[in-house]
């Protein structure tokens, strides 16, 4: 069981990894400007992010799913929202050093 699960979470970071370089990539040789890419990054990301929620708080009322499930379902979700975050984060650095912007502050 616990073989299966490194697998799962490999799986996954490999996703979020293949994602981000996907992003870099697509960001790097878009045939759009920077900012209506950015827009639809943003976009796509949220609507992903409220289904994902929308699953998640569908699936608390039903019994079928156990707490574990849930804590779990959860961590993926938090973990999806931060590597979301992190993607947008990059893909603005990214457009600024294009643009000439100089890099501000992050938080």
């Amino acid at each position: 069981m616990e073989q299966q699960d490194k697998f799962y979470k490999g799986l996954f970071y490999g996703a979020v990894l293949g994602a981000a370089a996907g992003t870099v990539m697509g960001l790097l040789f878009a045939p759009r400007k920077g900012t209506e890419t950015q827009q639809i990054i943003t976009g796509t990301i949220k609507n992903a992010l409220d289904k994902a929620s929308d699953y998640y708080e569908s699936s608390e009322t039903d019994i079928a799913f156990s707490n574990d499930a849930k804590k779990r379902s959860q961590e993926i979700i938090d973990t999806a929202r931060e590597e979301a975050k992190k993607i947008l984060s990059e893909a603005n650095s990214i457009i600024r050093e294009i643009r000439g912007i100089p890099k501000t502050q992050e938080n």
